[in-house]
């Protein structure tokens, strides 16, 4: 039997499925997330949740929008990720690495959740975790991933 990979999302991942798939890259993406998320259904991952995310999500204006972001958020989450004091120095130290305070918390709470694998859609979150060793998660594109 395969190991279950654990994967954490950062709130790109789930605002991408939101988004306008107009666009073939954010189609592809949105496809790729939706692909990941019914492979948890059937026992191939486990995706990790954290207070960063759901911090995330109460930024979303309008009622609306933020309690859909946060019903699909909950959905899928089969693990979660407290704040503490170790994660937020953690977050610190990885914010000096270059990431911005969101990637950062979000890093940090991947690795405390001993997560395989962080996806995002974040182009710029990627860019900063290829070109350093600041963490021993692989941080991937949804799409990246399903090739690996």
């Amino acid at each position: 039997m395969n190991r279950v990979l654990t994967l954490y999302f950062d709130n790109c991942c789930n605002s991408r499925l939101f988004d306008d798939d107009a666009q073939p890259e954010t189609k592809a993406e949105i496809d790729a997330i939706r692909r990941i998320i019914n492979n948890r259904r059937r026992g191939r991952y486990i995706i990790v949740g954290s207070f960063a995310g759901d911090a995330e999500i109460n930024k979303i204006p309008g009622d609306t929008a933020r309690l859909a972001a946060k019903q699909k958020y909950d959905e899928y989450i089969g693990k979660w990720v407290k704040k503490t004091a170790p994660i937020m120095a953690r977050a610190r130290k990885l914010m000096a690495s270059g990431l911005d305070s969101w990637d950062a918390a979000h890093l940090a709470a991947a690795e405390a959740a001993g997560a395989d694998y962080l996806l995002t859609v974040d182009k710029d979150f990627l860019k900063v975790c290829s070109r350093s060793k600041i963490t021993k998660v692989n941080v991937i594109n949804p799409i990246d991933f399903e090739r690996w």
